[in-house]
Formats: C-alpha cells, structure tokens, sequence
C-alpha cells in the first residue's frame, strides 16, 4: 500500500457491488477505497488492483485516543460536520454567548490531532448528516475543504441519493461528482502547504485525558472559535515547545512537577505568562503580589513575566478561551480578522518562515455580505489569495494605523490569503 501521507480516501457506497463503478474514480485524486463491511469479498478483490483497500477502519472517539501511542494513522470517528446554527440541513439558528452564530468546526480537532500526534497521518469522520439527500454539494466541498486545510483527510461520503444517480449516469449526480472530485484533485496539488505548523504565541499543555480532557479540549475549541490559535502539547515535551510562545496554559489538575515546573518557572521568570489552577501551581517559587487585577484570577509577578491562578476552576470553557485572549494581550495576535461572520481563520507557517498561510474558511457557505479584512502588525511584503478552482492571484497589500492590511472579495468556502514576510520569533 502507498504511504497512509498520500492516500485520499473515498467511503464506497453500501449500494455500489459492481467493481465496474470504480470507473468513476479514473482520473481523480482518489486512490483509496474505504470498503463497508457488508461488500463482497470479490468486489474487494477487484478493487485491490487498482487502489489501496481499507475494510471497516478502527475508528474512534476522540475520547478514546491514547495520545502516547497514536499509532501511524489517528483516525477520529467522532467529528461532526461543519455548519453554522442548529446543523446542516435545520431552518433554525443557535446563537453563542456573543450573539453570534455557533460555528460547528472540526479545525480545532484536527490541529489538536496533528500537534499530539506529529507523526501520525490524521483522517476524520462523522456519520450521515441529517436529511443528507436534501443537502447540495457545498455541505460535502465544505467538510472537505476543512479537513484538507487543517492538515487532515476526511473520507468522501457520497448521500445515497448521489451514489445511486452515479450508478445510473444521471446528469445531476455527475454535475455533484465533478465538482467533488475537482475539489480533491485542487487540495493534491497544495498538500505540502496544507501541512505547515500552526503559528501561534499560545501553548495549551494538557494530558488530554481523564478528568482533564473535557476542559482542555473545550478549550481548544472555543478558543479556535475567537481566531485565537495555539499549539497543543502534552505535559513531558512541553518545555522544549515554549521557546516563542507568549503565554501558556496548563490545564490540568496535577500539581506542576519535575521539568515542567522548571521549564515553566524560567518561561515565566524571562516573561512569559502562565495561567493555571491555583492547585496546579502550589510549587511554583519566587511569587509576588502584582498591581494587575482580574475578577476570576489571581494574578502574581515572577520575574519579567507573570502568573494568572484561577480562583473558580474552568467551569466554563467560553469564558476561560475569553479571558486567556485578554490576558495575553491582542498585541500577541499575528494576524486579526475584520468582520469575519463565520469565517475562522487559523495562520500557518511555511518551514522556511518567510510565508504565512491563513486559511479562512467561511461556515455559512455564503459569500460574506460586509467588507472582510486580515490584519498584521508584522510587515507583509505582498499577499497572495487562492481558492478551490481558481490560481493563484496577488491582492494589495494597505498600510493601516495597526499594521498592514488585506481585503478580501467575498468567498464561498475557502480561501487560502499567503503573506510574505519574516515571520521568525
């Protein structure tokens, strides 16, 4: 089989039992066959010769992967599929706390995946949306696009509806397939940038499991949400993670110990900030009362840098991604999003540092009715936009009071705005 890196898997469909529809896949990017469990062994026979065949993968819930031993292939069963409210398919919208719609995202997931499990591939599922038939393409382009930017594949499911008109060569089912199929084949080609590290001043450090993992990846969610992006890490590789980071949150329960607590005590001694559980910090040295105040955190002075203990737990994840932002201060954000509506933006950084990637994807599936603009205080030489379907075009590049800016046109889906610059330190 090829290597798990170059796979672009597709779910065969339960009704397909003629090896003969694999001509459809001729010419696309898909060259792995995810095979249901009910399919005929002759069917699976057939397929092997022309693509890599997987039968009923291991899927799991993301609660039940050991992030010590990932294995070559972290496949999450539990992903849900991208929209804006109630879910795809609803006439009803759920607002958050701000007002603003509730995203459902799995970029979050995927990142979280990527940063624990560094050498593992990572491909995401979810089961049938609701009312799946009804739903037209732009659902389905959607997931893929999110999985693809983030650094992961998903594996394309096909709505019965689809799978039975491709059998029967309707002209709509075809029109569907086509675009789908594009979409893949347009991702190939930018695989390499689509696995660029994400940028970010913020370390979450966390076991992700037990008692902790609730917090820790509600965390990573909602601050995904506010375009706050950050690197994930477990407790023992931590401290070689914190060189360029800004603050670090330590969520767990477990008293800080060892290296971590060294690691930790310098990072804040040269001024980093650590926001933790008051338990959690019991053996941190050197603490002294700080001018700065803040209704659900103590804060301390350590050296240059500082200390928020939280007096209240993480009983409330929103408000705990709200105000880690806020102590950070704005001024650590790389890039700022303007009118986003419900695009998340989330910057990636190519390995040579001189190219920053912001992948923004658009939830509502809508062009975006208002001026959209990304913002940098770091100096962006010349910016670069690319979209499914469409090359790459250079867009201007505005000298702002808070740094240089981009304008966006209203997109669909995705949008992929590259800015060259130095983005060391």
């Amino acid at each position: 089989m090829p290597p798990v890196s170059s796979l672009v898997p597709l779910e065969w469909p339960d009704a397909w039992q003629e090896a003969g529809l694999a001509h459809l896949l001729e010419g696309t990017a898909f060259n792995c066959v995810l095979l249901p469990a009910s399919a005929p062994a002759a069917l699976e026979g057939a397929l092997r010769e022309r693509f890599a065949v997987l039968r009923t993968p291991a899927w799991r819930k993301l609660a039940e992967i050991d992030w010590r031993s990932p294995g070559d292939v972290v496949l999450i069963g539990d992903a849900g599929w991208p929209s804006v409210g109630a879910g795809p398919g609803s006439d009803e919208a759920e607002a958050g706390p701000t007002g603003l719609p509730w995203l459902e995202s799995n970029g979050w997931l995927i990142r979280m995946a990527r940063d624990l499990a560094p050498q593992s591939a990572v491909w995401i599922r979810s089961g049938p949306p609701e009312d799946a038939d009804r739903i037209d393409a732009g659902l389905y382009l959607l997931a893929q696009c999110e999985a693809w930017a983030h650094g992961a594949r998903r594996p394309l499911w096909m709505p019965p509806r689809v799978a039975a008109g491709l059998a029967q060569g309707n002209a709509a089912a075809m029109a569907w397939w086509r675009r789908l199929a594009a979409n893949a084949g347009w991702w190939v080609q930018r695989a390499e940038s689509a696995s660029w590290p994400t940028a970010a001043r913020l370390l979450v450090i966390s076991g992700f499991a037990g008692a902790d993992a609730q917090a820790a990846t509600e965390f990573l969610n909602l601050a995904a949400r506010r375009n706050l992006p950050w690197r994930a890490v477990l407790p023992e590789q931590a401290v070689p993670a914190l060189r360029g980071m800004a603050a670090a949150v330590y969520v767990d329960q477990q008293p800080l110990e060892g290296g971590l607590l060294q690691g930790l005590t310098e990072f804040v001694r040269l001024g980093g900030l650590l926001v933790c559980l008051k338990e959690a910090a019991a053996a941190l040295q050197g603490l002294s009362a700080s001018a700065q105040t803040h209704p659900r955190y103590e804060i301390r002075q350590a050296g240059r840098g500082r200390v928020a203990l939280s007096r209240e737990g993480w009983e409330d994840p929103y408000v705990m991604a709200q105000d880690v932002h806020l102590l950070m201060s704005r001024r650590h954000d790389l890039v700022r999003l303007f009118n986003p509506g419900s695009i998340l933006a989330w910057p990636a950084v190519s390995p040579d540092r001189r190219r920053l990637r912001v992948h923004l994807i658009n939830y509502s599936r809508r062009g975006a009715a208002h001026d959209v603009a990304v913002q940098s205080w770091r100096e962006v030489k010349a910016a670069s936009i690319e979209m499914p379907g469409m090359g790459r075009q250079n867009v201007p590049v505005r000298r702002e009071a808070g740094g240089w800016e981009v304008a966006l046109e209203g997109f669909d889906t995705y949008c992929g705005l590259d800015l060259e610059g130095n983005w060391d330190g």
